[in-house]
């Protein structure tokens, strides 16, 4: 049976519905997000640009302090942001909200709320960071910095359909049906394929240690599109390179999408097997370091409140 006639490998099955929905909210949540923020930066941009000293003479200065009708309005949507962001954690805590959705969706939605609340919260302090507050921000801007890292993690870890972790054999069962799959193909020669999928050696990446091992990963990650653009514009037309952007978006040639599409992801399971010990050892130590983080930052946050409640400053 040929590779264009056989189904597509275990690892590479279509989406169902749900996560069609999910994905359609969480991409909802963002545009709202840039959306909104965007929309306060183009509003706000001459009075946040201003000498302090000259702020207050601004005919927005009563609506953008952090006292002012806006700014207060921005605080409290930043506590309403960090109370989701803390939803996450308490989930598993509460049984009863731990059964709504998966843990994968809700971490969407928490690294959503967790970039969107520092940017919120600054606009918030009218980008004055002194004192509590000040401290405060630097801290939830580490938390929310190591809340991508941490989700970068996350799926660089492969999960079975049970949500539990493949082990090391079941990953390389995964990998060699991909690699059965790509033999039987005639689009592209063995280099041109194996221009792709050329990783590190295991004794290699034993050797750097589990930090310089994410930043090799990291890096590898970032060279494949453009490694996959390359093989589209290898088997494509001029006009054809012109229409997907120089191979960055898909082409409209189904046969070899479909053998970039097993290439991509016999690149991607090969780099996660290969990495995985190293991704399991940084993504429990990020657990270490994230969590006393958020925890001093709600503190600081809850002192700031009680301060300029108790000042009288609202």
């Amino acid at each position: 049976m040929s590779l264009l006639q056989s189904p597509v490998p275990r690892v590479a099955a279509p989406s169902k519905s749900p996560e069609r929905g999910h994905r359609l909210r969480v991409r909802l949540a963002g545009l709202t997000s840039i959306l909104f923020l965007s929309a306060l930066a183009v509003y706000g941009a001459n009075y946040y640009l201003l000498p302090l000293d000259q702020r207050p003479y601004s005919d927005k200065h009563l609506l953008l302090k952090p006292s002012g009708t806006i700014g207060i309005n921005l605080g409290i949507l930043g506590v309403a942001l960090f109370c989701i962001i803390f939803l996450y954690a308490v989930r598993k805590v509460w049984p009863w909200l731990g059964r709504i959705g998966s843990a994968r969706h809700w971490m969407d939605f928490h690294i959503i709320a967790g970039v969107s609340a520092p940017i919120v919260i600054a606009f918030h302090a009218s980008f004055k960071f002194g004192g509590i507050a000040g401290f405060a921000f630097w801290i939830m801007l580490a938390v929310a910095l190591s809340g991508i890292i941490g989700r970068y993690l996350y799926s660089r870890i492969p999960r079975s359909l049970t949500a539990a972790e493949l082990s090391h054999t079941e990953l390389q069962a995964s990998e060699q049906e991909l690699s059965d799959a790509l033999a039987g193909q005639s689009v592209y020669s063995a280099e041109q394929i194996q221009s792709v999928l050329t990783i590190p050696s295991p004794e290699h990446i034993q050797r750097i240690g589990p930090l310089l091992a994410l930043g090799e990963m990291i890096a590898l990650d970032l060279r494949l599109p453009f490694q996959v653009a390359g093989l589209r514009r290898a088997s494509a037309t001029f006009g054809g390179n012109l229409r997907s952007f120089g191979g960055l978006l898909p082409g409209s040639n189904p046969e070899m999408e479909r053998v970039v599409e097993l290439v991509r992801q016999k690149a991607s399971l090969s780099r996660r097997v290969i990495f995985l010990k190293h991704t399991q050892r940084v993504f429990h130590l990020w657990h270490v370091i994230h969590r006393p983080f958020s925890y001093a930052f709600a503190v600081l946050a809850v002192l700031h409140i009680l301060v300029v409640t108790g000042l009288g400053f609202l």
